[in-house]
């Protein structure tokens, strides 16, 4: 024989009670709910705020860059004693505003950024340079840096005249 289950109560103070388990549920699964997507919505402001630092240091970098192209574009004193020979090299460490703080191995105090200019002959194209100039934030490789390729590193390549004469 089958057992039958009651109708459901028609009593007002049973039914109320099994309604104020139902929201109790309810509120519990929508708080669940809110919290996982509040995790989530966090995590998509953390990674927009390192592509935006990421973003704000390539932009430095390459007006750095374009800064020293232009420099020794212009001729002069910029090329400096260790620019004017072919196949030299220089490293200069620079504040957020772009002034150079100096140069050599260790980053001095207040350096945002690191400029590496390298100079060689083309050997195709006598009285013409290859210029390199790489920009990155950070230290030397003596500061626990990488000197290579950062993703907000930035690498221009030019080629421009030998600077006549001493």
């Amino acid at each position: 024989m089958e057992e039958r289950l009651p109708p459901p109560s028609r009593d007002p103070l049973v039914r109320a009670c099994a309604d104020r388990g139902a929201g109790l549920v309810e509120v519990l699964v929508a708080a669940g709910l809110f919290a996982a997507l509040a995790a989530g919505v966090a995590q998509l402001f953390a990674m927009s705020a390192r592509s935006l630092v990421q973003a704000r240091h390539r932009t430095s970098s390459l007006m750095l860059a374009i800064d020293k192209i232009e420099q020794l574009r212009a001729g002069g004193a910029p090329w400096g004693p260790a620019l004017a020979g072919a196949g030299s090299a220089q490293t200069e460490f620079l504040s957020a505003a772009g002034q150079v703080l100096g140069g050599g191995g260790a980053a001095p105090p207040g350096a945002a950024y690191r400029r590496m200019t390298s100079v060689r002959p083309r050997a195709s194209q006598p009285g013409m340079l290859i210029v390199r100039v790489r920009v990155g934030p950070g230290r030397s490789a003596a500061d626990g840096v990488s000197r290579g390729g950062a993703p907000d590193e930035v690498l221009l390549m030019t080629l421009l005249p030998a600077p006549e004469g001493p």
